[in-house]
């Protein structure tokens, strides 16, 4: 686990954070901090709300009730699904929110900084081409390019080894952390994958029924024995987490 100063102020702040979708509770009084090149896991089982919560964060959402307190306006946001626009090449793709700033840098700058990113994700030389000439892999590292564009000091990713091979994923989560020591930067990572849990050393929050259910760490996780996390854990059916069956 990274070193974390927990002396200082927090770079985000969740408090009392609830959120409803009709009659169904998605979050319910959440709390939690991030501190400065901190990793946080968010983890927990389908449909339990780790994806409004990063959309929260980011303001994607608006909450019902409680608030999130953010000491920085640099947020860099990784879909899931790595959510490129198919009819833009690369470069227009991650250039994407330089051109749709009110700052827009010139030209020369807009080119030096785009080629930057893709160098800093190992993708130098394939600016021209489109997404659907990717590879699954080669598209999750463009939208991280793109989502560190403006250097941002906190970075949201979901679900970043969805659909990806074990493999792959071992690739992603080397450039998730390169991104992190190359940047300083506060990373809050959703995911459901133990494999990705097991390979990020850091602090982890479980979500169940609109709750955190429990926290500690990637270590603790492999050896506590409270139920939701052992339950997790161990991918069971049976436990005090009631599965949804799709």
């Amino acid at each position: 686990m990274s070193a974390i100063n927990k002396q200082s102020e927090p770079i985000v702040e969740v408090v009392d954070l609830c959120k409803s979708f009709g009659s169904k509770k998605i979050l319910d009084s959440v709390n939690f901090k991030v501190f400065k090149n901190e990793i946080l896991l968010i983890i927990g089982c389908s449909g339990t709300g780790k994806s409004t919560l990063l959309k929260l964060i980011c303001g994607l959402e608006d909450a019902d009730s409680g608030k999130v307190i953010l000491k920085t306006d640099h947020i860099g946001m990784v879909f899931q699904g790595a959510a490129l626009f198919d009819s833009m090449t690369v470069f227009e793709n991650v250039a994407f929110p330089l051109i749709n700033n009110e700052k827009r840098p010139s030209n020369d700058q807009l080119k030096d900084k785009v080629l930057e990113k893709l160098r800093l994700v190992g993708l130098a030389g394939i600016e021209n081409l489109r997404p659907d000439e990717l590879s699954g892999g080669m598209k999750k590292r463009v939208s991280f390019a793109r989502a560190v564009i403006n250097n941002p000091e906190v970075i949201l990713y979901d679900e970043p080894t969805s659909g990806l091979d074990p493999i792959v994923s071992t690739i992603i989560v080397d450039y998730i952390l390169k991104l992190q020591k190359e940047l300083n930067a506060s990373s809050i990572l959703v995911t459901h994958n133990l494999d990705l849990v097991q390979k990020v050393s850091s602090r982890i929050i479980l979500l169940y029924n609109a709750k955190i259910a429990w926290e500690g760490t990637s270590h603790e996780l492999l050896t506590t024995s409270n139920p939701f996390a052992k339950q997790f854990r161990e991918g069971a059916t049976q436990g005090p987490m009631a599965i949804i069956k799709e």
